[in-house]
C-alpha cells in the first residue's frame, strides 16, 4: 500500500532485549507487569512498526518508549528510540521517556540527551506512575525549562475518570491532568486517548491559555468510545488539534482509520486529522519531515 502522508502520532517501540524476554522486566516494573503479562500483548522493535506502516500506507510515526519507573530502565527503551530515529528518519520521530520521581536530576540529564540524539519530545510519559502528578511545582518547572529549551513536545497517558478499568488505565484523570498543564503552558503537549475526556472543559473561559497548546489523540479510541465522540472532540478542542493515532501495536492501524471512517468527517476534515495537524504538530516540535 502507498504512503500518502498519514501520520500515526502515537505508537510503541521496545528495546530487543525487552521484546527478546519480557519476563526479566516484570519484576522491575510494576506498571510493565500489569500491561504486558497477558500473552497477547504483543512488544515490537523498530523494523516490525516500519513494515506495519508500509501495509497501512502511514508515512511517518511518533514512536514512543514506555513509561518506565527508573531512569536506567527509560535511558535502555531511549537508546532503541535514538536508534529507530538513526536507521528511519523521514519515517520515525523520537520520542523518549524519563522517570522524575526515579530522580530529577537524572531525568533532566536524559532529556538533554535525548535533545542530543535528535529526539523531538517526551512520551508517553504516565504522569501517574512516573510521579509527575505529585512533583512540587519547582521541580516540574525545571523539566518544562527543558523541554521548553530543546523546543521538545510532550505526549502523555490520559485516564478516563469513569467506565471499564483495564491494565494500564491508571489515575492520571483530567482533574490531575489539568493542573499540571497549567505549569506546562509553551509546550506542545499531545494527551492520549482522547484526554480523558479533559478536552470538552477547553472551552470553560477560565481555560483557554491552559489549552492554547494542547493536541488529544485518538489513540485506543476504538475500545473505549463510540465514533461519534470524534465530533464531540472536534466541537471541544478544535479540528486542528486532532491526531490520528493507533497506540500501535496495541491496535492495527487499519482498525483506527476505519473508525475514523464511521465518525461523519467530510474528506477536508479526515484529510486534518489523518496527516496535516500531526504534520503542524512536528513542525513545532522540530521534527520537520527529511
Amino acid at each position: 500500500m502507498s504512503t500518502i502522508g498519514r501520520v500515526d502520532a502515537h505508537v510503541h517501540v521496545f528495546h530487543p532485549d525487552v521484546a527478546e524476554d519480557r519476563f526479566r522486566y516484570f519484576p522491575q516494573d510494576a506498571a510493565f507487569h500489569e500491561m504486558y503479562q497477558a500473552p497477547d500483548a504483543q512488544i515490537i522493535v523498530t523494523e516490525q512498526l516500519v513494515d506495519a506502516m508500509d501495509l497501512a500506507g502511514i508515512s511517518q510515526s511518533i514512536a514512543c518508549g514506555f513509561g518506565w519507573s527508573t531512569n536506567e530502565l527509560c535511558r535502555e527503551g531511549n537508546d532503541a528510540i535514538i536508534e529507530a530515529v538513526r536507521l528511519y528518519p523521514s519515517r520515525v520521530v523520537g520520542f523518549g521517556t524519563v522517570a522524575p520521581r526515579d530522580s530529577l536530576s537524572e531525568a533532566i540529564a536524559e532529556i538533554d540527551r535525548l535533545a542530543a540524539a535528535g529526539v523531538r519530545g517526551l512520551g508517553e510519559l504516565r504522569p501517574d506512575t512516573q510521579g509527575l502528578l505529585e512533583m512540587p511545582s519547582h521541580d516540574i518547572e525545571s523539566i518544562a525549562d527543558h523541554l521548553r529549551g530543546h523546543g521538545m513536545g510532550l505526549l502523555m497517558h490520559a485516564s478516563e475518570p469513569v467506565g471499564r478499568m483495564y491494565s494500564g488505565k491508571g489515575t492520571a484523570t483530567p482533574e490531575r491532568l489539568y493542573g499540571l498543564l497549567e505549569r506546562l503552558r509553551g509546550i506542545p503537549v499531545i494527551l492520549a486517548h482522547a484526554g480523558g475526556g479533559l478536552p470538552f472543559y477547553a472551552n470553560l473561559r477560565a481555560s483557554e491559555d491552559v489549552f492554547a497548546d494542547v493536541y488529544v489523540d485518538t489513540a485506543a479510541m476504538p475500545y473505549l468510545y463510540d465514533p461519534a465522540t470524534i465530533r464531540a472532540l472536534i466541537n471541544s478542542i478544535g479540528l486542528d488539534r486532532v491526531l490520528f493515532a493507533t497506540d500501535y501495536p496495541l491496535m492495527r492501524q487499519e482498525r483506527v482509520i476505519e473508525y475514523l471512517d464511521k465518525a461523519g468527517l467530510t474528506s477536508g476534515e479526515m484529510e486534518r486529522v489523518l496527516q496535516h495537524n500531526a504534520e503542524e504538530f512536528l513542525r513545532r516540535v522540530g521534527a520537520v519531515r527529511a
